[in-house]
């Protein structure tokens, strides 16, 4: 089958999960035989075009995928104030600014719809059976090329605006969102979480909506040496954006309840977002300064060593769609908590399940995994081997039984 795919992110870019998700797929839906058709931002800092054609040919797919870039300043996860900061940077930089402003739309929704416009060009010197788009960012760009070429269209669900901003407050965000839930012949929501908010909060048809669960990243396997703070320091790990959603507060509020425990646990917080120096300062309020470490912004190439130094990974976050870093850290046999509330918390079954506002909870289960040598050593080993069960062949295959129900007539 012939699908054009509109993504936000692709390796070696992103910013996140959901670049990895696109990735993943796109590559296991490749491997199953059909050809994709990708089209994704190009930021004028983004990524390198020779090093995504590298990328392809070293995955052994690049005769059946093609990438197209449209060029913008926008991001994932991408906000209107960090557009327009992004935008007035873009002009201070390049003196051709009369052609600039042509280019580049003056905020953010205006910028939305320059790329739909332009992903629709793309789409008009390329065949394709039906057209499958994550992320609401992708939304207007996907209805448009529907409206156009009247092909089916999935679309893909991997957070809403009720993960997003907690409150769903963003009111163009929403109806954008609900404009490609509508004309959507499918909906594919990556857990049955996401899968009733789109049904309660949208008001979407329950036939039209699927479940395809996302899988584990295969990494590659390296033998590296445990990089420990100390010799005597147990390392707990929090990876991920540092936003509201994600619960950083409530990793470290927990921090200092299993500090007064054990003076020997040194905690981690990777990652980079809107709440980063909040969380150190709120660190140094409650006397943990000393017991933290912020690396900042981290890169694929950094999972073997932090997941290398965890004696446990934590996820408590307040809203996950789904959350694949869980299985990354079980991948590396690292014992794993994630919060109740997250949506891969459903398809797992070897880790410890806490509520994300449980702080004494959470902290219990970080003691009890550092202390007892046997649950460490059971949530490592079942873990890992639950991880891997959970493959991209069996999600993308589910994905491929949403294309044939809507185009019958196309045969594997």
């Amino acid at each position: 089958m012939r699908i054009l795919m509109l993504g936000w992110e692709f390796p070696p870019y992103f910013a996140g999960g959901i670049g990895i998700v696109c990735y993943q797929l796109t590559k296991a839906l490749a491997e199953q035989g059909n050809q994709v058709t990708y089209i994704m931002p190009f930021g004028p800092r983004s990524i390198e075009k020779g090093n995504l054609h590298k990328l392809l040919i070293a995955e052994n797919i690049a005769p059946v995928v093609k990438v197209h870039t449209v060029k913008t300043t926008m991001h994932a996860y991408m906000t209107s104030q960090e557009y327009k900061q992004s935008y007035v940077s873009t002009m201070l930089e390049d003196t051709r600014s009369d052609t600039k402003k042509q280019l580049y739309g003056k905020d953010l929704m205006q910028e939305v719809h320059n790329f739909a416009h332009r992903a629709a060009v793309i789409a008009e010197y390329e065949e394709f059976d039906i057209i499958h788009c994550h992320d609401w960012m992708t939304i207007p760009a996907a209805v448009w090329i529907k409206q156009r070429t009247k092909k089916p269209l999935v679309v893909h669900v991997h957070n809403t605006i009720y993960d997003r901003y907690l409150s769903g407050s963003n009111r163009v965000e929403y109806d954008i969102e609900q404009l490609g839930l509508r004309e959507a012949d499918k909906v594919v929501c990556v857990s049955h979480y996401v899968r009733n908010n789109v049904i309660t909060n949208y008001d979407v048809d329950p036939n039209k909506v699927v479940v395809v669960h996302n899988a584990m990243e295969r990494l590659e396997q390296r033998n590296l040496p445990d990089p420990k703070i100390t010799a005597q320091d147990k390392v707990v790990l929090f990876a991920g954006r540092i936003t509201a959603q994600k619960g950083p507060e409530y990793f470290i509020r927990a921090a200092r309840k299993v500090a007064d425990h054990d003076p020997n646990v040194k905690f981690v917080m990777a990652g980079s977002g809107d709440m980063l120096h909040r969380m150190i300062d709120l660190t140094a309020d409650l006397g943990l300064a000393d017991k933290f470490l912020f690396p900042g912004y981290y890169t694929r190439a950094d999972v073997d060593r932090l997941f290398g130094m965890a004696d446990v990974f934590v996820m408590p976050s307040v809203s996950e769609p789904f959350g694949i870093v869980p299985l990354e850290a079980m991948s590396k046999g690292t014992p794993t908590i994630i919060s109740k509330q997250s949506g891969v918390s459903e398809v797992l079954t070897h880790v410890l399940k806490v509520d994300f506002w449980d702080t004494d909870e959470l902290a219990e289960k970080i003691l009890a995994v550092l202390k007892y040598e046997e649950l460490h050593d059971l949530l490592s080993q079942h873990g890992n081997w639950e991880a891997k069960t959970l493959t991209w062949e069996k999600s993308a295959q589910k994905i491929r039984e949403v294309y044939d129900s809507l185009i019958p007539q196309i045969t594997h």
